[in-house]
């Protein structure tokens, strides 16, 4: 949460309102002037498909649609198509492919001599939550004209690099806060929260399943080992692109696992490096007998930063042993059925990860922050035997089945997928006082979901539908007293999209998503987006529109009248791209405001014991983001962002939040950086030597309540052909390798009755993990 005054009242709006209205008026102009006919001088368009893998995709129909003409050209083996002949103007672009997304709603201006093309379909999948395709057009990528800005992360490339937990990087991407509630300790959970304080605000799926709790409202994220993933998707805010539903704020990250392969592929890939750490991960995808599977093992041991570690219990003066041991397996499996000529698809899904934490040495505080060596007297609160086991499995199934005749090209004109989602998770503590955290409870969670989903593609403009029942039980124990042990909540929502486009420049999309909970009632919820593309390497978007927090499950125990939180939000980009491959310039600039109302705020007494919890007052949430890439050479590049992330309460509900002392009017909430940044360089050259460069900027009001700091990750590998061999190096500059939290070491935060104190948390010192992949 960033830090200081929000001195927000930003009277900047008037000139964005005459920005957004001339935006607007050029916008009807270019869309009233005429189109001419035809040109008397024609073109050529030529070009080529392939899938996210860059290999090529044979049968695929390519459309080129304008006032005047409608061209169709089908892809060879190699993936090639070519248009001859075509009257030069502005065309909209349409590809299909059975097994792969249709990418549609693309404009491009075809000249003399001619133009070249570079087609991305991504793979047909219920898992995504925006649409993957992209176009180069004469080496320049086009942005997307999603109304939602999304960045994607690769975790294949990060798993071989030898990062060993997703929320590394995760955690450094702008305007994302790796939430810390207890410490920044490995095996401490870790939640993400999107544009603003609260991680129950931002959804979190595991291939487009919802896996948010509703004791703490998040999900840990701790131990999200990246190999068993195929990409990781950031959606930012609430633009009506996905179909995600209304209960977020702040935005959704969806865990895609690996999908099976039409060819046989697999990996071996072995780690090792400082503080014990050891990881092996097996992996097959490939098809038989029409069946495609995909089958993933991964195994994870570290003896920890911290093992074996004499302290004296200050209380009892005994002699206790620390440790920071940890363990964890993921397996999964992934079966893939192809229905109607490879246009539809059965899926079967099966997960299932565990982990076992020694937390005595994350949970241990020494008594003297200045004296945190071997035999220093430490608090007795929660060690020796401080641990925690968790187990969470779940059973996926998605039926995605073509409707309609198929068009000349092969294509069908609706999809209806259906999908049922169940897990299972559970946590096992020992050793810690339940009192310390509603993270370290006991705790199971069951969550059934059930989805179907409508789409049908129209003349320049899409449709879909769709409709969720998602029912969960939560068991607490006593935690929940003195209400029932067990908690069980039914949220019935329904959700219906509109896309369409006017003339070559203009995308509209309108959704609306009703929500209705068993526990506190409906919510209704439109949006609406309008991206213009003024050329075919710049778009401009702009999106407004509502959702809301349903109260928690162990909140309502405690007050039955909670209902949900509601927001607004306003939402302007741009984005452009520059020159061509290889010195291919592209940046991005997005600004948003959220106002939320009804924020629930909570007090809690000396012991933490939960005295006041009630919807009350008002929120703000404000920021911009830059994002900028540049190609130095064909095989470098360098990629910058810079983040503005503001949060503070308008109204003082006098309140006080363990994790935000006293809930000043008008200041920046505790833990969320302010201004956050990152900075890297990476080289990639095929048969030679692989490097790259991270730097990642916090300012002060950090989650680790530090003072500002920049945190440097680098790694040095090669391949040869399918081997590769990778050096990755965390936190070189040893920043804050405390080992321990430390009591009243943080920078303080100032509170009405002044500056009050807070822990400072470590990060794991400097280590080095070596790591070597054959694939086959």
């Amino acid at each position: 949460m960033p830090s200081g005054k929000a001195a927000a009242r930003r009277n900047g709006r008037r000139p964005l309102i005459r920005f957004a209205l001339a935006a607007a008026a050029a916008a009807a102009v270019l869309v009233a002037s005429p189109v001419s006919a035809r040109s008397a001088t024609a073109a050529a368009a030529e070009g080529s498909v392939a899938d996210g893998f860059g290999r090529p995709v044979a049968g695929a129909t390519v459309w080129l649609t304008s006032k005047f003409a409608r061209l169709q050209s089908r892809t060879d083996d190699k993936g090639h198509f070519t248009f001859i002949d075509v009257p030069a103007g502005a065309y909209e672009l349409e590809a299909y492919a059975p097994g792969y997304q249709g990418l549609r709603g693309r404009y491009i201006d075809v000249r003399p001599p001619g133009v070249s093309l570079q087609l991305t379909l991504g793979t047909a999948s219920s898992s995504s939550l925006t649409t993957l395709g992209h176009i180069v057009v004469n080496g320049s990528q086009t942005p997307p004209v999603a109304s939602a800005v999304s960045a994607e992360l690769d975790p294949q490339a990060l798993a071989a690099r030898g990062v060993e937990q997703i929320s590394d990087v995760l955690g450094q991407q702008i305007a994302l806060t790796l939430t810390r509630p207890i410490g920044a300790a490995p095996g401490l959970p870790q939640t993400a929260s999107i544009r603003g304080p609260d991680p129950s605000e931002t959804v979190i799926d595991i291939d487009g399943h919802q896996v948010n709790n509703s004791n703490t409202g998040d999900f840990d994220l701790e131990l999200l080992d990246p190999s068993e993933f195929s990409s990781v998707q950031v959606v930012y805010g609430i633009g009506p692109s996905t179909l995600i539903g209304a209960n977020t704020q702040g935005g959704a990250i969806n865990f895609r696992t690996i999908d099976p392969t039409a060819k046989e592929h697999g990996l071996v890939r072995l780690s090792a490096g400082s503080f014990g750490t050891y990881a092996q991960t097996l992996q097959a995808t490939g098809t038989a007998g029409g069946l495609g599977y995909a089958l993933s093992w991964h195994r994870y041991t570290s003896a920890g930063e911290v093992h074996d570690y004499p302290v004296v219990v200050d209380r009892s003066g005994v002699t206790a042993q620390l440790g920071s041991t940890l363990t964890a397996t993921a397996a999964l499996a992934k079966l893939h059925y192809d229905v109607g000529a490879g246009a539809g698809f059965i899926n079967l899904t099966y997960r299932d990860a565990s982990a076992v934490r020694d937390l005595s040495a994350p949970l241990s505080v020494p008594d003297d922050p200045a004296n945190t060596g071997p035999n220093a007297p430490f608090a007795a609160a929660n060690f020796p035997g401080a641990a925690v086991l968790t187990n969470s499995p779940l059973y996926a199934a998605d039926v995605r089945l073509p409707l309609g005749p198929r068009s000349a090209g092969g294509a069908r004109p609706a999809f209806v997928t259906l999908r049922h989602f169940t897990s299972n998770s559970a946590q096992y503590p020992s050793g810690i006082d339940p009192a310390l955290s509603p993270y370290l409870l006991f705790n199971v969670d069951r969550i059934a979901d059930d989805s179907l989903q409508y789409e049908r593609a129209l003349p320049h403009a899409g449709l879909a539908f769709g409709w969720d029942v998602r029912a969960e039980t939560l068991t607490l124990s006593d935690a929940l007293a003195p209400g029932p042990a067990t908690q069980s909540q039914t949220q019935r929502s329904a959700v219906g999209r509109y896309e369409w486009t006017s003339g070559p420049r203009l995308h509209y999309t309108a959704a609306a998503y009703v929500s209705r909970y068993d526990t506190f009632g409906s919510s209704f919820d439109p949006r609406l987006a309008v991206v213009w593309t003024p050329t075919a390497q710049s778009v401009m978007r702009a999106s407004v529109g509502t959702g809301f927090r349903a109260p928690l499950l162990t909140e309502r125990v405690f007050n039955p009248n909670l209902t949900a939180e509601h927001t607004t939000q306003y939402e302007l980009g741009w984005e452009q791209y520059l020159k061509g491959q290889p010195d291919r310039f592209h940046w991005a600039l997005d600004l948003y405001r959220t106002n939320l109302r009804d924020p629930i705020f909570f007090t809690v007494d000396e012991s933490g014991a939960l005295t006041f919890l009630k919807n009350l007052g008002r929120v703000v949430y404000e920021g911009a983001e830059l994002r900028i890439d540049k190609n130095l050479t064909a095989a470098s590049a360098l990629h910058a962002s810079y983040g503005i992330d503001i949060a503070y309460p308008v109204d003082n509900p006098l309140a006080f939040d363990p994790s935000a002392p006293n809930v000043v009017a008008g200041q920046q909430f505790q833990g969320i950086p302010p201004h956050k940044g990152l900075l890297s360089y990476d080289r990639h050259k095929v048969g030679g030597l692989d490097y790259a460069l991270d730097a990642a900027y916090e300012s002060s009001n950090n989650e680790l309540n530090r003072p500002a700091y920049v945190r440097l990750d680098a790694n040095m590998g090669v391949r040869r052909r399918n081997t590769e061999l990778t050096l990755y190096a965390r936190n070189l500059t040893n920043a804050f390798a405390s080992k321990f939290t430390l009591r009243n070491a943080g920078v303080r935060y100032p509170t009405p009755s002044g500056n009050a104190p807070t822990n400072a948390y470590a990060l794991q010192g400097r280590s080095f993990t070596l790591t070597l992949t054959q694939r086959y």
